[in-house]
C-alpha cells in the first residue's frame, strides 16, 4: 500500500470523531439514536476499507462525498444553530476536501520538504 499520510491522518480523525459523537449522542438521548449512529459508522468503515485495500477513486469520492453531503445536512438540522453544530458542519466539509485531495496536499507538502533539504 502506497504511504498516504494526509489520508491516513484525515480517516484516523474521521473515526475518533465519529466515536466520540456516539458515545455523546447516547449519553444525552439514550439508545434511540444509536442504530443510525451504528449505520453512518459502518457505511464510513466500508468506504475506507474500500479506500485502503485498493487505490480507488471512487472509493476516495464516495468518502468525500458522504462527508462533503453530510456537513451541508447539517446545516439543515436542529443544532446547527450551537457551536457544536457549527463545528460539526465544518470538520465534515474540510475533511471531504482534504480526503479528495489528500493527493495534491501530500505533493505539496512533499516539494516543500524536499525543497528545505536540499
Amino acid at each position: 500500500m502506497k504511504k498516504r499520510p494526509i489520508l491516513i491522518s484525515a480517516i484516523i480523525l474521521t473515526l475518533i470523531v465519529e466515536l466520540i459523537l456516539i458515545v455523546l449522542v447516547y449519553n444525552k438521548v439514550g439508545g434511540e439514536r444509536l442504530p443510525s449512529q451504528i449505520g453512518r459508522l459502518s457505511v464510513q468503515l466500508i468506504l475506507i476499507i474500500w479506500v485502503l485495500s485498493r487505490k480507488s477513486n471512487v472509493g476516495l469520492f464516495l468518502l468525500a462525498a458522504y462527508h462533503i453531503v453530510s456537513g451541508l445536512f447539517g446545516m439543515y438540522s436542529k443544532g446547527s444553530a450551537e457551536l457544536l453544530g457549527q463545528i460539526l458542519i465544518g470538520f465534515h466539509i474540510i475533511i471531504g476536501i482534504v480526503v479528495y485531495f489528500h493527493d495534491w496536499i501530500e505533493n505539496k507538502i512533499g516539494k516543500k520538504t524536499l525543497g528545505n533539504n536540499v
